[in-house]
């Protein structure tokens, strides 16, 4: 979620100020690397309400986060963003410096965190974003209350259990009582005059503890390969025209058998917990608690209600459940970076214990229930777009009409619900297309509905091109975690004449 301007006082980790000594700390913004000419501001308060913060060596231990989002590049669950547009850091020490002798920090150094019976505390400090071009935004943030949070790592940037969540919500009161949150749309008007544009006075208040701690897994196993699937070193292949053998609702255990299936397990293995649990790693699969994948209904509709319209968008029969399971395509051979444009997407199945007891969820008013794995069937359908552009509309690729037995993939009465519900989702004209899936290597993703996500190939999985790796489980000074460097590859067809006389679509390449 690190987005192109950051303030650098807060996060470089005082480099800057290492450099200068004796000088103030000031704001200094980095302007986007594309833009030119007058830019906007946005500026408010955030207001923290929650347990007191823990401190050590003096200092309150955490931060404010606030996050700028533009409405067109929303993060996952609503949209296909990669990272903010723009990101604010208040200290704790500025943030909570009101409280003075109150925080009471541990004369030895030592980190000292409150008692569960104490009072909350309520404190407020002021924010502000800028250089921002024309567009429209959400604001979103948490306080980091153990720390942890590195906005340059992918397994450090997002907010951890006990962190407390907010943003500019319209909908608070909601919100307490367990609706999804809605968030405010600030518009910084095209063209900005030349003297720029300034909206002040957003409040953010901060006050939703997150009870879970990020969806951590790995690859545990791909379940019963099905023909047009291999595996080898750290990856699973599927072929661009792999075709199912049966998809059909009369025949559902064979249906979830023709899927690519794959057995997500929480946490890393048993022999890399300890390395990944210590520094400087310190992912959260440590403790007591084995770590978890919880499974939730999802709101499609965002309507407050789980009923029999929160679906998946190809079958009224299975209900969308968290954790969402997305495979995004990586940039070339990257193992690390998205594709940027355009952004290309197969969205995964989420099945609770199988196809049957998933649909059964339907009808459930909730559920909340943490197993040890997540089960993930990979539907050979590739969504295209550019996520900036909402004129050049999408596409959904169907790598087949058909299953091997004739059945359609999507009834031909059904299309059209199909579309409608994808075009709304993310808000531009998608079409329903057959042909190849693109190529490429896919990151895979698991995403819960709080946005705390979790990706695989990760950096606790890839080494740095400047870390030596003496051996397969060293990244120059640091352990390697072979589980966190596991991907999905879309290969070359099993039958090349089908993709020459059904191609990748023009909007689906690079």
């Amino acid at each position: 979620m690190l987005g192109p301007s950051l303030r650098t006082g807060l996060l470089l980790l005082g480099a800057l100020l290492a450099a200068s000594p004796g000088c103030e700390e000031v704001d200094v913004f980095i302007p986007l690397p594309e833009q030119s000419g007058p830019a906007g501001v946005l500026d408010g308060t955030v207001t923290y309400s929650g347990p007191r913060p823990c401190t050590k060596d003096g200092h309150v231990v955490g931060a404010a986060i606030v996050l700028g989002f533009d409405t067109r590049l929303l993060p996952p669950p609503e949209g296909l963003g990669a990272s903010a547009a723009s990101i604010d850091v208040i200290t704790g020490d500025e943030l909570f410096g009101g409280l003075g002798a109150a925080l009471d920090p541990a004369p030895d150094g030592a980190l000292r965190c409150p008692a569960p019976d104490e009072p909350p505390v309520t404190v407020s400090a002021t924010w502000r974003m800028s250089p921002l071009p024309a567009g429209t935004y959400q604001i979103r943030g948490f306080y980091d209350r153990d720390g942890d949070f590195d906005p340059t790592f992918s397994i450090a940037n997002l907010p951890s259990q006990g962190d407390v969540a907010g943003g500019a919500i319209e909908n608070a009161t909601e919100v307490l009582g367990g609706a999804a949150p809605r968030y405010r749309e600030v518009t910084l008007a095209a063209p900005i005059p030349e003297t720029g544009a300034r909206i002040s006075g957003i409040a953010v208040p901060l006050g939703l503890p997150l009870p879970l701690e990020r969806p951590v897994f790995h690859v545990a196993e791909v379940l019963a390969p099905p023909s047009g699937v291999t595996q080898s070193a750290g990856e699973v292949v599927m072929a661009s025209d792999f075709q199912l053998d049966v998809f059909s609702p009369a025949a559902p255990e064979e249906t979830e058998a023709s899927l690519l299936r794959l057995r997500l397990a929480a946490g890393v293995p048993g022999k890399e917990a300890a390395r990944a649990a210590a520094p400087p790693l310190s992912l959260p699969v440590g403790g007591d608690a084995a770590p978890t994948l919880t499974y939730a209904r999802q709101d499609v509709n965002g309507d407050g209600e789980l009923d029999g319209e929160d679906h998946v968008p190809d079958s009224p029969l299975i209900p969308a459940l968290f954790p969402l399971s997305v495979f995004s395509k990586l940039e070339g051979d990257s193992k690390l970076v998205s594709q940027a444009a355009p952004t290309v997407i197969l969205q995964g199945l989420t099945i609770y214990e199988d196809l049957l007891t998933t649909a059964g969820q339907i009808g459930s008013d909730d559920l909340n229930d943490p197993k040890e794995s997540a089960l993930v069937g990979v539907r050979p359908a590739a969504l295209c777009m550019h996520p900036t552009d909402p004129a050049r509309g999408g596409v959904l690729v169907i790598s087949h009409a058909e299953d091997r037995e004739g059945n359609p993939i999507i009834a031909e009465e059904g299309a059209a619900d199909v579309e409608e519900a994808l075009s709304r989702q993310f808000g531009r004209a998608i079409k329903i297309v057959y042909g190849c899936l693109p190529e490429g290597r896919y990151a895979l993703n698991l995403i819960y509905g709080t946005g705390q996500a979790w990706t695989v190939p990760n950096e606790a999985g890839v080494c740095a091109p400047s870390e030596p790796a003496p051996s397969a489980d060293i990244c120059g000074a640091r352990p390697r975690l072979a589980s966190q460097d596991a991907m999905l590859r879309v290969g070359p067809p099993d039958d090349p004449a089908y993709c020459a006389e059904h191609p990748t679509p023009a909007l689906c390449a690079p």
